[in-house]
């Protein structure tokens, strides 16, 4: 679950990956301990080392075989860190991509446990947070019994905040949260604002100027819903959008 402290990460390459990962750490360290000498000899990983790990080393200038010895090492240690890093990648690609199957099952709960598990190795990834966001949004009705439908509601605004918060322009956390807030949180005057950013992005798209036009008449606002309306009538590329668009403009000045 979002939110709960998830198992560690780690088991993911599993934990031989892990102990393997922190024998280089400590070999590194044991290295430069044993191996006094001046950061301009060496490589720049290593200069990163030596001013990360408790300031300059000092004492007698080392052999020029024992540099090298230390350099190969370095790139050898290289190699490993960034054999790591890619199974991390890897894993919460892998995490993301059994979300949206998870997703397109209805299997929300456990679309959500992925999608910590991804989280938890790309904190910065914009998608994992919208795909969070949907399933927390589509797991939200069945927790009317349990009381946590509230709960749920929540996490997804937070989420689709988070996708944004990295994003400011992604469109689908856009439109989800303007539909969240209008119609699962009935929230229509804050629902607004990211569906008036949607509008300003997606010129050619009127699914946007839809919603929009709904939630203005969710406001009370219908003159301005009907000036919507004839937008979406004169920007429409297909004729359904169109006739749709007219016969809700023609509805609302019945209505008024």
């Amino acid at each position: 679950m979002i939110g709960k402290a998830p198992r560690s990460h780690f088991a993911v390459i599993g934990m031989g990956g892990f102990k393997k990962a922190m024998n280089i750490v400590i070999a590194i360290i044991l290295l430069l301990g044993s191996c006094s000498q001046t950061n301009d000899q060496l490589e720049p990983e290593v200069d990163f080392l030596i001013s990360t790990e408790g300031g300059a080393y000092t004492g007698s200038r080392p052999s020029p075989e024992r540099i090298e010895e230390l350099r190969r090492a370095v790139q050898r240690w290289e190699r490993e860190v960034d054999s790591l890093a890619q199974a991390f990648n890897q894993s919460a690609s892998a995490n993301k991509l059994l979300a949206n199957e998870l997703i397109q099952q209805g299997l929300y709960g456990p679309a959500l446990e992925a999608l910590q598990r991804a989280m938890a190795l790309q904190s910065e990834n914009a998608s994992i947070y919208y795909l969070a966001a949907v399933a927390a949004a589509r797991a939200a009705p069945a927790h009317q019994i349990d009381g946590r439908k509230d709960e749920f509601l929540q996490l997804a605004e937070s989420m689709y905040r988070s996708a944004l918060r990295l994003d400011q322009n992604h469109r689908d956390a856009l439109f989800g949260l303007g539909v969240l807030l209008a119609f699962e949180m009935d929230r229509p005057v804050e629902a607004l604002e990211p569906v008036e950013r949607l509008v300003e992005i997606e010129t050619g798209n009127m699914q946007p100027r839809f919603l929009k036009a709904n939630i203005l008449v969710r406001l009370g606002r219908d003159r301005e819903a009907i000036e919507v309306y004839e937008d979406i009538a004169q920007r429409a590329r297909s004729n359904t959008q169109r006739d749709r668009a007219l016969a809700n403009r023609d509805e609302l000045r019945r209505r008024n």
